[in-house]
């Protein structure tokens, strides 16, 4: 057997391959892309050194380097009042700090990705620098996760803050408001985060969405988060150097000479050097993706808090004869009034969006120019406005308008999706501004599959400001395709538009073009549970209150793939609630089913999901 050769045989073996492999001459090839990383050949101090007391650090590379990113990558802990300056300086990276640092202190440099070779932008990834200003190294780890609490994605860049308890003179609650943290680290794109060399003490433990890059909290705009109580690194014992013995190596070189014989001594060297190389960081470290296994977990989910303070956030004159005004909470109690009497003839409708957040003002174009409104609620909102209700033009639009004597239609969309319309909904036009009037005429076709009717279309408001209207057909029946036409100027609008002629070709799908999901909930206890399906966008599509194992029958499903997320509706609002910094109140809890779900036409799905509050 091949294994059983002496290692001198099996050098002469490959060494009499590559002789004759040379006496054979090809044409020569390009040498193969550089893909190795800058490797460190020697930095001053050493790494994890300590009783440092210098105002630099200067590491030395085997190659030529660049910096990509660096401000955004790098990372020291504890943070320093001003960041340190980076200088490159032929195959040296200098760090200088702008202060004097702490005494007794052990501080980490994280540099991410920063570090790239080059000519290849071959990056040194996650490579850290650790000293300490007094005789000792901390030694203590700390690592976990971070999500967002709505959907449970990584929080990939978002940073995580420990806080020490000393600092009691800030009550708990404000400390990452006002003061910066002790100690920083930043989530990879998983959301994993790590930290090393910290004190042996316990911290409170926040994450932040820090976009101004200020390290502190600012209210609005960015999402937190925390722990509910003191957090504990954990001390890891490190790990003795790895030795490969002479044996072990010759076996696994020959085994490799039986796959592919131009495979040397040397190569198996190598791949086990690097094996070790990969498993142990400098200083026989254990390397982070090994590290934080051997760690307990800590979770934290993000939130943005509401801000309860109503504002109108912004008030235009969105299209001729309507104005927006967007308020950042529901405004059905703001009070819109104009400063003076209204013309009869200006005849103005409000509506409000689906989370009543807009209100929009429908109302008749050249009846007066402008407008001076009075906008008030509770004593938070005492504003004055004065809108312009002239459109403005580009020029390209005023040579086009002189052009075009023709009258201005209405616009309208239907709920129709590629000349398709599912099962059990009515067909609805939604038209650009209301319809104060409706006047059917003759001229009217309705192709019902086979039947043909004349002159008996009829269409009814939908919703009480007449901005939705149905066709007065029900049911429309599955597997048959129907044609409408309609003619022009039977809807009229308050600006006095009224429609072109209406052609419409649908079908309705059949009941097979559809699948259906059962989804048995088995519950331990009693809970409020809100449980959705979502589409692959995150739509959702259907949605279940239960508080006790049930069975939910999703019919009617089209074809597709979706998720189904169940929320932990502790407060029995019916809707998922952010958390409360101040009030120590976590985001409502989340879960996704284990799988992604397939529905296929004509075709019915079971699943079972075991839901623990």
């Amino acid at each position: 057997m091949i294994v059983r050769y002496k290692l001198h045989n099996i050098i002469l073996l490959v060494f009499g391959l590559l002789l004759s492999r040379c006496a054979n001459p090809v044409m020569p090839l390009g040498g193969e892309k550089d893909i190795t990383p800058p490797r460190v050949v020697n930095s001053i101090p050493e790494n994890y050194a300590v009783n440092f007391n210098e105002k630099s650090i200067t590491i030395t590379f085997d190659e030529y380097i660049k910096l990509d990113k660096i401000s955004q990558q790098a990372l020291i802990s504890p943070p320093l009042s001003e960041n340190p300056e980076y200088r490159i300086k032929g195959r040296n990276l200098q760090i200088i700090f702008p202060e004097k640092l702490r005494e007794n202190t052990t501080y980490s440099l994280f540099f991410g990705n920063a570090i790239v070779d080059m000519n290849e932008n071959n990056p040194l990834e996650s490579y850290r620098f650790i000293f300490s200003t007094g005789p000792v190294l901390d030694s203590m780890s700390l690592a976990g996760k971070l999500t967002y609490a709505f959907d449970d994605k990584a929080a990939a860049d978002a940073f995580v803050m420990l806080y020490r308890t000393e600092l009691d003179s800030i009550p708990r609650d404000s400390l990452p408001h006002l003061s910066k943290p002790y100690y920083l680290a930043r989530a990879d794109k998983n959301g994993e985060f790590l930290f090393r060399n910290l004190r042996h003490e316990p911290y409170w433990m926040y994450a932040l969405e820090d976009k101004n890059s200020n390290f502190l909290y600012d209210k609005g705009g960015e999402a937190i988060a925390f722990a509910d109580t003191l957090v504990f690194p954990q001390y890891i014992e490190k790990p003795k150097p790895l030795k490969v013995h002479q044996d072990t190596i010759m076996a696994i070189d020959t085994l490799m000479l039986a796959d592919s014989i131009v495979l040397t001594v040397a190569d198996s060297l190598q791949r086990m050097q690097q094996l070790a190389d990969s498993l142990l960081a400098e200083g026989g470290k254990l390397a982070d993706s090994v590290f934080s296994t051997m760690l307990d977990k800590h979770y934290l989910r993000l939130f943005y808090e509401i801000d309860s303070t109503q504002r109108l956030l912004r008030s235009e004159l969105l299209a001729d004869g309507l104005l927006r005004f967007a308020f950042r909470f529901d405004a059905r109690q703001v009070h819109i009034k104009s400063l003076t009497a209204l013309p009869d003839s200006f005849q103005y409708v409000q509506a409000y969006s689906h989370k009543a957040d807009t209100l929009f003002w429908y109302f008749r174009s050249g009846i007066i120019d402008s407008i001076q409104l009075h906008i008030t609620y509770d004593t938070l909102i005492n504003d004055t406005l004065q809108l312009s209700l002239i459109p403005k033009q580009t020029a390209a639009q005023q040579r086009a308008s002189k052009k075009d004597d023709q009258p201005v239609k209405i616009a309208f969309t239907t709920n129709l999706q590629n000349k398709r319309l599912d099962i059990g909904k009515p067909l609805i036009f939604n038209f650009s501004e209301p319809i104060t009037h409706y006047q059917m005429r003759d001229s009217s076709r309705f192709i019902a599959g086979t039947d043909t009717l004349y002159n008996q279309l009829q269409f009814i408001p939908y919703d009480s400001l007449g901005l939705q209207y149905t066709l007065d057909w029900e049911p429309f029946k599955p597997e048959t395709t129907y044609n409408l036409l309609a003619p022009d100027s039977i809807f009229f609008s308050l600006n006095e538009k009224s429609n072109d002629t209406i052609a419409l070709s649908f079908t309705i799908p059949s009941t097979g073009d559809y699948g259906n999901l059962y989804l048995n909930i088995i519950m331990e206890k009693e809970a409020h549970m809100i449980v959705q399906l979502l589409s692959s966008k995150d739509e959702v599509m259907r949605e279940e209150f239960i508080e006790k194992s049930d069975k939910i029958s999703w019919e009617l499903l089209p074809p597709g793939k979706y998720r189904v997320k169940a929320i932990h509706d502790k407060n029995a609002n019916k809707v998922w609630d952010t958390g409360n910094l101040i009030q120590r109140l976590q985001p409502e809890k989340i879960g996704y089913f284990e799988k992604e779900i397939e529905i296929r036409a004509n075709w019915d799905l079971e699943e079972s999901w075991e839901l623990n509050p």
